[in-house]
């Protein structure tokens, strides 16, 4: 019992390793340009022990941006209680925009080596699970005009598109700001 639990650590710490290499590479090379030899020396492995983890490079981008959102969906929903709706998807926001802050190295990597699309999607899935499942933990009694999961993908693309902005500006505004903005948007909902 004990070996197998060892053995998955391997794994994870392999594949981790992996990714960070990868990450690495992209920061000074194109995506194209990056080989399978180019990772695994970097990340001090063997090609064989590459290809018993990913198929490719591209299964390993989709792997790290998995992992990058379930990590994320992990941060927004760490509070699962709120007393109003507006507090739930104002702290969602905020634990949203301190991710994306302390992974935007990550996220523009993949922006400005692979696809913008690919950004889009995880921001767009994770926030749109995340308030659905505040939403599904915090059953609020506010009667609202609109159904509720027209509601969740407004705001799921709303945070979305403004999170985007924010983080390809070279000058965002502050997280403040932001969560200003968001709060007078809140109101009228």
């Amino acid at each position: 019992m004990n070996n197998a639990y060892t053995e998955d650590l391997r794994i994870v710490r392999t594949r981790m390793l992996l990714c960070k290499s990868f990450f690495e590479l992209l920061e000074t090379m194109p995506f194209e340009k990056i080989t399978v030899i180019d990772i695994c020396k970097k990340a001090m492995v063997h090609r064989a022990t590459f290809y018993n983890h990913f198929e490719d490079k591209e299964h390993l981008l989709t792997y790290a941006i998995d992992q990058i959102q379930e990590e994320m969906f992990n941060a927004t929903i760490e509070k699962e209680k709120y007393s109003t709706p507006k507090e739930m998807y104002l702290s969602l926001i905020s634990k949203a925009i301190d991710f994306v802050s302390d992974n935007r190295q990550k996220f523009l990597l993949i922006i400005n080596k692979n696809s913008k699309d690919k950004i889009m999607g995880l921001l767009l899935n994770t926030i749109n699970r995340s308030i659905r499942y505040l939403t599904g933990k915090n059953q609020y009694k506010d009667d609202f005009k609109i159904p509720n999961t027209v509601l969740i993908d407004f705001l799921a693309g709303g945070i979305t598109n403004l999170g985007l902005c924010w983080l390809q500006s070279d000058n965002p505004c502050s997280k403040q700001e932001l969560l200003n903005y968001f709060d007078i948007i809140l109101n009228k909902v």
